[in-house]
């Protein structure tokens, strides 16, 4: 299993008000727009002054954005149908985007900066790559295959100095690079040698001497983890099966020595008991998307999710995004967070219900002083 897709279901300065536990928080919602031109937006990544990644969608047309948080304004960051996935503490967004030349028959890893998309080329004998995750240090994340988005693709690490290298796999033949954090610590997955072969979450240190390669995080149960985010303490978030009976998955947060099941919103119901997580913050805040159970005439329905630790080792809460949201807020439905930063702003992809269309938006704490 692949990451997931919002398409494919059709899809600051620190703040002095700190961290809050969902318990409580409410929080005010900022649609950020759409890049002249487009007709859609989608939220990819956030740092932690309030800038954003993303991509803008008109029909098959898509660009990269970057929406800068002091000036409240969404651009886009260049590049020929490109996407964006990340954003660095410097605000340089990666992604992917097709470039005119002999050598770029399929869409390249990108760096997109002032407007100019940057090719950031191909790992030996693949046509695709797509770049992930970016550090504060210019180390970017991604993967390259024969397919654009293929999971039969290979891991990789971009630097400035090195190009694009290969960081193997767990064994098998396949791997893929989700996020980078500041120390050069990466997170994806990776198939592992085994008779049958199962796809398991790692963590690796970039460019370390004493590395050791790739290290299996395992899973919750079954045979597949995907390891989607990483913090500064080197705790990973993602999603795992959690049995070998039926392909449902849940949420995890691996803290160093066990992997925690962050459960669902879904129920009992195997279709609904599913859960995906896609970002974290060093508060060990967590965020993703899940499912809430039918109702009579109601269909399941995804919505975004945040999880929090309570003041045990490893229990926490889930809870649904939208019934967080303070004043407008309600005017939207959040289906996926894709990110959290350390001061608590999530951004998430939401259905704009009274214009019927997709936008991302950026959450931000409300301090109990400041709400009605």
């Amino acid at each position: 299993m692949k990451k997931l897709s919002l398409v494919s279901i059709g899809l600051m300065a620190c703040l002095a008000i700190g961290i809050s536990t969902a318990r409580g928080q409410e929080y005010s919602l900022m649609d950020l727009g759409v890049v002249k031109d487009m007709v859609a937006s989608e939220a990819g990544a956030l740092n932690n002054l309030g800038h954003i990644a993303g991509t803008a969608y008109k029909g098959q047309e898509t660009c990269a954005f970057h929406f800068d948080y002091a000036k409240k304004y969404m651009a886009d960051a260049g590049g020929v149908n490109s996407r964006g996935f990340g954003i660095s503490s410097t605000n340089v967004v990666v992604g992917d985007s097709f470039f005119a030349s002999p050598m770029a028959s399929g869409s390249h890893a990108a760096t997109f900066q002032a407007g100019v998309a940057k090719d950031l080329g191909l790992l030996r004998g693949q046509v695709y790559s797509r770049a992930n995750g970016i550090n504060g240090i210019g180390q970017v994340v991604g993967f390259s295959g024969p397919k654009r988005d293929s999971s039969e693709s290979r891991a990789f690490l971009w630097t400035y100095q090195t190009g694009m290298r290969d960081i193997g796999t767990l064994g098998g033949a396949y791997a893929q690079a989700n996020a980078i954090n500041n120390a050069g610590f990466i997170t994806g997955t990776a198939q592992t040698w085994a008779t049958l072969v199962t796809t398991h979450a790692f963590i690796y240190q970039a460019l370390s001497p004493v590395t050791g390669g790739m290290r299996d995080l395992g899973v919750l149960d079954g045979r597949s983890s995907y390891g989607m985010a990483i913090n500064d303490n080197n705790h990973v978030a993602g999603y795992s099966t959690i049995n070998t009976i039926d392909t449902r998955v849940h949420a995890f947060l691996h803290d160093g020595n066990r992997m925690i099941d962050l459960g669902s919103l879904g129920g009992s119901e195997p279709k609904t008991d599913v859960s995906v997580a896609l970002g974290v913050n060093d508060s060990d805040q967590v965020v993703g998307y899940t499912y809430l159970p039918a109702v009579g005439a109601m269909p399941p329905q995804q919505v975004a999710f945040l999880w929090s630790r309570d003041s045990t080792v490893t229990g926490g809460k889930m809870v649904n995004l939208n019934k967080l949201l303070n004043g407008t807020g309600r005017n939207y439905l959040l289906i996926s967070a894709t990110a959290i930063n350390h001061n608590g702003q999530i951004v998430a992809t939401a259905h704009d219900i009274r214009n019927d269309n997709l936008r991302a938006v950026l959450l931000t704490p409300v301090a109990p002083a400041l709400r009605r």
